[in-house]
């Protein structure tokens, strides 16, 4: 369940990210009177790919504890790999169409990956306090 739930945050606040940075880029194009069309699929697509993008996290979900450098071997592969994935789909789905753009998207990926572990961090230290508090008002009653 911890797996779905994770996958499903990711999700959802990858595909906000994704969507935004392609409105940023939208607007910039805008005022510079270079427009950007997106096809009809573009949102669905920043839907797939996020999906595609929380996959790889199910690899730091291993039966054996990993080392610290297992840990930081696997989030750096995971970080290429993510960044395979956006770079591959977005050229795919015509998200960018130039080296400007694609290096707009490299920069952007590189916030947001940031961002979302950070995010990750904050939502399972929400979800221990939660658990803990519920632990302590079950022993204040015992």
């Amino acid at each position: 369940m911890k797996k779905l739930k994770l996958i499903a945050e990711q999700t959802f606040l990858l595909t906000f990210l994704i969507i935004l940075v392609m409105g940023v880029m939208g607007f910039v194009s805008f005022l510079q009177n270079d427009p950007v069309l997106f096809a009809w699929y573009v949102p669905l697509s920043a839907i797939v790919v996020s999906f595609l993008c929380c996959l790889p996290t199910l690899l730091f979900f291993t039966e054996k504890p990993l080392t610290k450098t297992q840990y930081h071997l696997l989030k750096w592969f995971h970080f290429f790999l993510i960044y395979a994935i956006v770079l591959g789909f977005g050229w795919l789905f015509h998200w960018y169409t130039n080296l400007k753009y694609c290096l707009i998207i490299s920069i952007a990926y590189v916030i947001n990956y940031f961002m979302i572990w950070n995010f990750s961090i904050l939502i399972q230290k929400y979800d221990e306090k939660l658990i803990n508090d519920a632990l302590s008002a079950i022993q204040d009653e015992d």
